[in-house]
C-alpha cells in the first residue's frame, strides 16, 4: 500500500509540476507581447477595454478601436523626468536608457514589440530608434486579430535594422497582407505601379476625392505630393465626402499616437517642403474586411531535396507551384525570415535565399519549411562544407547527399554479403556508432525515415581525415 501511495504521490506531483511549468512558459511567452511598463499604463487598460467592446466587430472596426485606444501615447526621455509624474501626464517610456533620435522617434512599446516579440531580437536592439508609423499599424492589426502569429512574421513590415525592401508601390501593401482587389490608387501612384509589372491592379487612377474611405481602412501618404515614395501610413477614422476632410489616426506623428485631419482641397507645405494640394499626398487606400484567404493546396517543388555547400558563390533557389506573392522560411522549426526583411526573393513560384542567410548554418541535415499564402512545403536541406576536410552525411550510404530508403537497402545488401562498401560508405552506414554495420543500422535508418525515434547521429555531417580507418563487418 505504501508503494502505491508513493507512486500516486509521484504521479500527482509530476502533473502539478507539468502544469506549473506550462503556465510559467505560457506566461513568459505572453510577457513578450507587452512590456511590464506598458502593462501598468492606462494605454494597456484602454487596449483591453477596446478589444472587449469590439469582440464581435469587423477586423477594420477592431483595428480602429485599438488605434484610438492608444491616443496620446508619447515618446519621452527619462532624463529629468519623475516616472510617476510622467505617467500622470500620459507619457510612457519603454526603453532602458536615453536613446532618442533627432526626430523624437523610436523607443516605443510598439518598436519593443516588433523587435522582441515579432522578430525575436532581444537586448538593446529592441529599443533602437526607428520611425514607427508602419510598426504601429502592424501592432494594431495584430491586436485586432487580423494576423495570426505566423502570418505576422511573414507579412510584418517595419524599419528593422538594414531592411532589404524597396519602398515601391507594392511594398507596404504586400507587407500588410492586403488584397489588390481592395486597394485604390490615385493618379499620383501610377508611375510606381508601372515599375511593378508582375502584379495586377484593379483600382488605378481613382480620384482621391472619390476613394471609398471607410473607418479602419489603411491610408498611405506621400507627404511631398510627388508620389515618388511612401512616407507614412495611417488608419482612417472618418471621411466627409462633402467637405473632403479626411480624419485619420496614426503613430509616429511628432512622437505621438494622435488623430489628425487633412482637408484634401487645401494647398499647403509640409515640414519645409513645397506647397501642394493635399489630395496629391494620398498614394493609396486599402480595405481589408472582405478579403477571402487563398484556397490551400499541396505545394510541391521541382527539387524534393535541397543540397547546398558553403563554398558555393550563391545561395539556393527553389522552384515551387505556389501562386503566392509572399513567403517566409522556417529552419528546424525556428522562424528564419521572410522576403520582407531577409535576403530572399520570391517571384512566380521561384524562391531565392541568399548565401548570407545560409552561411552561418551548421553543416548537416536541416528541415526547411516554407510558408506561402496558398500552402506550406517541407523539404530536407543538407548543408556541407567542401572547403574543410572531406565530408559525408551519416546515413547517406550511397553518398548522393540524400538519405532515402535506398540507403537502408544498401546496408541490407551489405549485411547478407551482396554488396561491398567503401570505407566512406561504411562510416556513413554505421548510424548507431558502434563500429559495426548490420541490421540494427538498417532498423534505425528505417525508423528515421518515417520520423520515429532513432539515432541522433543520422543526418549529421562527418568530417573525414585524410586517412580513413577501416570498418570491419
Amino acid at each position: 500500500m505504501k508503494i502505491k501511495r508513493i507512486i500516486c504521490f509521484l504521479i500527482v506531483l509530476t502533473v502539478l509540476m507539468t502544469s506549473v511549468l506550462s503556465v510559467s512558459a505560457s506566461t513568459e511567452a505572453e510577457d513578450l507581447r507587452f512590456s511590464e511598463e506598458y502593462k501598468t499604463s492606462p494605454y494597456y487598460e484602454k487596449l483591453i477595454k477596446a478589444l472587449d467592446d469590439t469582440k464581435d466587430a469587423s477586423a477594420m472596426d477592431r483595428t480602429l478601436a485599438v488605434a484610438l485606444s492608444q491616443e496620446g501615447y508619447a515618446n519621452f526621455a527619462t532624463e529629468g523626468y519623475d516616472l510617476d509624474q510622467a505617467r500622470a501626464e500620459g507619457k510612457l517610456w519603454t526603453g532602458k536608457e536615453l536613446r532618442m533620435n533627432d526626430n523624437l522617434t523610436g523607443n516605443t512599446e510598439y518598436t519593443r514589440w516588433a523587435q522582441s516579440y515579432v522578430m525575436s531580437r532581444f537586448g538593446d536592439a529592441q529599443y533602437a530608434d526607428y520611425d514607427w508609423c508602419a510598426i504601429f499599424v502592424s501592432w494594431c492589426l495584430y491586436q485586432a486579430g487580423y494576423y495570426s502569429e505566423e502570418q505576422l512574421k511573414k507579412y510584418y513590415y517595419a524599419y528593422i535594422v538594414d531592411p532589404r525592401i524597396f519602398y515601391d508601390a507594392d511594398s507596404w501593401i504586400e507587407s500588410f497582407n492586403l488584397d489588390q482587389r481592395m486597394v485604390y490608387y490615385p493618379p499620383k501612384a501610377h508611375h510606381k505601379l508601372d515599375a511593378m509589372p508582375w502584379n495586377t491592379y484593379y483600382n488605378v487612377d481613382i480620384d482621391p476625392f472619390d476613394i471609398p474611405y471607410k473607418p479602419g481602412g489603411l491610408l498611405f501618404f506621400s507627404w511631398d505630393g510627388t508620389g515618388q515614395y511612401y512616407s507614412h501610413v495611417a488608419i482612417v477614422v472618418d471621411y466627409d465626402p462633402d467637405t473632403h476632410v479626411l480624419t485619420y489616426t496614426n503613430g509616429n506623428s511628432d512622437g505621438l499616437v494622435i488623430t489628425r485631419e487633412i482637408d484634401l482641397d487645401v494647398e499647403e507645405s509640409y515640414r519645409g517642403k513645397a506647397f501642394c494640394k493635399n489630395c496629391d499626398r494620398i498614394l493609396a487606400y486599402a480595405d481589408f474586411d472582405d478579403i477571402t484567404p487563398p484556397e490551400q493546396k499541396e505545394i510541391t517543388s521541382e527539387t524534393p531535396v535541397i543540397k547546398w555547400d558553403k563554398s558555393e558563390s550563391a545561395g539556393i533557389r527553389i522552384k515551387t507551384n505556389s501562386e503566392s506573392i509572399m513567403a517566409s522560411v522556417y529552419l528546424d522549426n525556428n522562424y528564419y525570415g521572410s522576403i520582407i526583411e531577409s535576403n530572399m526573393v520570391f517571384h512566380e513560384g521561384l524562391l531565392s535565399i541568399g548565401k548570407s542567410e545560409l552561411s552561418n548554418m551548421s553543416t548537416g541535415a536541416h528541415k526547411l519549411r516554407l510558408v506561402f499564402d496558398d500552402g506550406n512545403l517541407v523539404l530536407p536541406l543538407y548543408i556541407t562544407d567542401s572547403q574543410s576536410d572531406s565530408v559525408i552525411i551519416c546515413g547517406d550510404v550511397d553518398l548522393d547527399s540524400e538519405i532515402t530508403i535506398v540507403d537502408a537497402t544498401f546496408i541490407q545488401r551489405y549485411d547478407i554479403h551482396m554488396y561491398d562498401m567503401t570505407n566512406e560508405q561504411l562510416i556513413a552506414a554505421d548510424v548507431d556508432k558502434d563500429g559495426d554495420v548490420g541490421i540494427i543500422d538498417v532498423t534505425l535508418l528505417q525508423r528515421w525515415l518515417v520520423n520515429l525515434p532513432s539515432s541522433e547521429a543520422i543526418g549529421t555531417v562527418i568530417q573525414l581525415d585524410n586517412q580513413i580507418s577501416s570498418n570491419n563487418h
